[in-house]
């Protein structure tokens, strides 16, 4: 199926031809529910993985939200698990698909996996990712029934304890693909300081939403820009290299809002009423929820996306 994004009310080039040199392509993912196979690129199907290979689980401390009561402050705690947690597939993208992605040399498989726990990463609290880069003709003796849930014990990893802890919005729900390009410009901040005041003051007098209408997809994508809506933009350097590091995934809580469904709405799905169920298997696609309804940004190094990763919530 097909899912395509409106053009955008104005040329914001015409008008700053200098933002031309800062135009990103951005790969939309439109994720909707659906049945993807293990020889697919999807959100939430089953993963390819080597029979031989034992499945990653998390050992790290999570922090588990005590609610407040007449005896405990509440607030977060760390807690140590009684036993390893089973990892989630997340994600899965092909070479083949999605060249836009920076494989490492020899590689044409990313898989993402992580663990269903707030784990505090880079400042926030967020389920701690695994990115693993493969080689497809690698793969030739895989796991039949590849797991995909750690609450499934049918289809638990083969010895793997089973999860203590887990929350259901970091499980994503099985997702097909339909991947559109479209062209992305910058968060306002950051632009050169003149161009950023002359892009606010035409925006303020023109009302034209540079933000939610002209600049960066909601939504789950793949490369484009940031956005720093929450907080202040801030250094995301490679941990190996000092690198700054380029997003490589975003995966969002909804695939619009309110602000950006005019122009980043598929005009496909124009026509479903709000609030049935056809409406919110479009706007809540994966049934992710990333910090308060935001979306979660992995960064990688543009040298050597094996170098690890940094991560944002926006």
């Amino acid at each position: 199926m097909v899912r395509t994004t409106s053009s955008p009310p104005v040329d914001v080039t015409q008008l700053f031809p200098e933002l031309g040199a800062y135009a990103r392509t951005a790969v939309r993912l439109h994720p909707r529910p659906g049945n993807p196979s293990m020889h697919d690129s999807h959100i939430g199907g089953p993963l390819i993985w080597p029979a031989a290979e034992p499945w990653p689980v998390c050992d790290r401390t999570v922090s588990v939200n005590i609610p407040y009561t007449d005896e405990t402050p509440g607030g977060p705690r760390d807690r140590t698990p009684e036993s390893p947690i089973p990892m989630v597939g997340v994600a899965q993208f092909y070479a083949r698909d999605i060249p836009e992605i920076p494989f490492p040399e020899g590689t044409d498989l990313l898989q993402v996996l992580w663990c269903p726990n707030d784990h505090i990463v880079d400042g926030n609290p967020v389920p701690f990712p695994l990115l693993v880069w493969r080689t497809t003709s690698d793969l030739t003796d895989v796991l039949a029934e590849p797991p995909m849930r750690p609450h499934d014990t049918a289809a638990s990893p083969p010895d793997a304890p089973a999860a203590e802890l887990s929350k259901d919005y970091y499980l994503p729900r099985p997702c097909v693909l339909h991947l559109e390009r479209v062209t992305e410009f910058p968060y306002p901040e950051e632009l050169p300081e003149e161009l950023e005041a002359a892009l606010d003051k035409w925006d303020e007098e023109t009302e034209a939403d540079y933000q939610y209408l002209l600049s960066i997809a909601p939504g789950c994508k793949i490369g484009g820009w940031e956005s720093w809506h929450l907080t202040d933009m801030y250094e995301l350097p490679c941990e190996v290299c000092g690198t700054e590091t380029e997003p490589l995934l975003q995966l969002d809580s909804s695939e619009w809002d309110g602000g950006s469904e005019p122009r980043w709405r598929p005009l496909e799905d124009r026509h479903l009423r709000s609030a049935t169920p056809e409406c919110w298997e479009a706007l809540e696609p994966t049934t992710l929820q990333l910090g308060r309804y935001a979306s979660l940004y992995i960064f990688v190094c543009p040298r050597f996306s094996e170098h690890g990763y940094r991560l944002a919530i926006q």
